[in-house]
């Protein structure tokens, strides 16, 4: 049997397997909202060999889930029969979109496990996107909003820290939103699953990062600013 296919894109930016301190510093602060999406990934094989570590980064073009999907797509068609578990650290959570493309890629390969880590939640009141999440849930893939340990493992082991004197990162001022933003996504995956899809945001372009501002993210820079004071 042939490997599974996936969409040929164009080809993204070259990258090193570790991203540098400023870019994981600013991309996955929660209390900031960037346009680009980013994904740090780590795969781990079920025998001897050595993890394959990689980052990307959302363009114009794409979004980054797509970029990640098509280089795992490389890295598994010589070995097809491979068990393995990914593990994904997303500076957004994936749209519905994404959701859908993601399980339409673990169906084409169920000796694959993935866990996916964000740090904020993309366009969470869409119930689109919110059903798109309960969806991959059940599918199988567990989503959770990084906490303190998963920032301390990303920049231990996916940033680069040639050049510093930072062994570690425990960015404790980042609680607030990391508190609130795992609150919501527990709501996100806890409503019944029954509900309908509903319409798509009319601002929401699957070929388009947009800059998601909601209630949410307000009551969070009013919390991080009542934690400060």
């Amino acid at each position: 049997l042939s490997p599974p296919t996936v969409p040929v894109l164009l080809s993204p930016p070259l990258y090193q397997s570790t991203i540098s301190q400023k870019a994981f510093r600013k991309n996955y602060d929660p209390s900031i909202l960037p346009r680009e999406t980013y994904l740090l990934y780590e795969i781990k094989w079920s025998y001897g060999r050595r993890p394959w570590q990689r980052w990307f980064c959302s363009t114009s073009r794409e979004h980054v889930e797509m970029y990640f999907l098509n280089d795992v797509h490389e890295k598994l068609k010589n070995n097809p029969s491979a068990h393995c578990t990914i593990t994904c650290y997303m500076s957004w959570s994936p749209c519905g979109y994404c959701c859908e493309d993601i399980m339409d890629f673990l169906w084409e390969w169920p000796n694959v496990n993935l866990v996916i880590y964000v740090a904020r939640l993309y366009w969470h009141q869409n119930k689109f996107n919110r059903q798109s999440l309960r969806n991959l849930e059940s599918f199988g893939v567990p989503i959770k909003v990084m906490n303190l340990p998963d920032y301390s493992y990303c920049w231990r082991t996916l940033v680069n820290n040639e050049n510093s004197s930072e062994e570690d990162y425990w960015p404790m001022y980042l609680a607030p939103w990391i508190m609130l933003y795992s609150l919501e996504l527990q709501t996100i995956l806890q409503v019944s699953r029954t509900v309908g899809s509903g319409k798509v945001h009319p601002e929401m372009n699957h070929s388009h990062m947009q800059k998601p501002v909601s209630e949410l993210d307000i009551s969070l820079a009013s919390f991080g600013l009542s934690f400060v004071l």
